[in-house]
């Protein structure tokens, strides 16, 4: 990681202790830099996942910038910094799950924030634009990718947006080559890649070596926001850190995923229990 930013394990996985505009610069730095990188951006629901998946891990972790998307990881980051294990991590987690239901701002150490998924997108886009360097979007739909690409240009007119693609595309063989030729015959300086978690990590960790952008970030959904096809919650539940909740009552589908929750405050609560004092 450049700029010497610490990381914090969180079952497994290290994330990069930076506030969304220190790692909007980190981006621009590695894009103007030598070498190839990716960006990830993991959230509490697919951590389970991870956390079980050593190769699903190794990818994350073999990312220049992992950041926590939600306040979620905040909280296991910020519980699994308390001393000891054992019964005293157990009287501990009431009063730390009332932290997260509050948003406390105790949950900002040893993460000093939450990216909140497009809300660091736009942070990114203005450092980029700003530092004259030019992006690709691949992902969503094509009316979602071509929406976002016009909403960027109605912001951030400055930035050099070289191309879109879908992101529904055979991940193997010549499709796939094809896209990694749309990519590299226009050579952006910065790869978005919204195919969702894991099918973009995957992907980017596969075809970082055949692509000629220096950096490849992880974009989840953030077309699809950008371009107006799926509306954000109020900011008052954003900022409270309730976004998903408003996200569930409007795709109910999304049920299944938000199972993955209880589940990942369990590993995160075994993990401190079963530490040694």
């Amino acid at each position: 990681m450049s700029g010497g930013a610490s990381s914090v394990d969180v079952l497994g996985v290290r994330f990069h202790a930076l506030s969304r505009e220190a790692a909007a610069e980190a981006v621009v730095e590695l894009a103007r830099s030598g070498g190839q990188h990716y960006v990830v951006k993991p959230y509490s629901e697919f951590m389970p996942p991870a956390h079980e998946d050593e190769k699903l891990r190794d990818v994350l972790n073999g990312a220049s910038i992992c950041l926590a998307d939600g306040t979620g990881i905040l909280w296991a980051a910020h519980y699994l910094s308390g001393r000891g294990g054992g019964i005293g991590a157990l009287l501990a987690f009431p009063a730390s799950l009332l932290a997260l239901v509050t948003n406390s701002p105790a949950l900002r150490k040893p993460l000093p924030q939450a990216m909140r998924g497009v809300d660091f997108t736009w942070t990114m886009l203005e450092a980029l634009a700003q530092s004259g360097l030019s992006v690709f979007l691949l992902g969503g739909t094509g009316e979602e990718v071509e929406g976002a690409r016009d909403r960027i240009r109605e912001r951030l007119p400055a930035l050099h947006i070289r191309g879109v693609h879908p992101g529904h595309f055979n991940v193997t063989g010549k499709e796939n080559e094809r896209v990694l030729e749309a990519v590299n015959v226009v050579s952006p300086d910065v790869l978005l890649v919204g195919m969702g978690f894991p099918r973009q990590e995957r992907w980017i960790a596969a075809n970082l070596a055949s692509l000629s952008p220096r950096v490849a970030v992880a974009e989840g959904g953030s077309f699809s926001f950008i371009s107006g096809a799926t509306p954000r919650a109020p900011g008052w539940m954003r900022r409270s850190g309730m976004e998903w909740l408003y996200r569930l009552g409007r795709q109910p589908g999304r049920v299944k995923r938000q199972l993955a929750i209880p589940r990942f405050v369990w590993l995160v609560l075994r993990e401190r229990m079963t530490r040694r004092a």
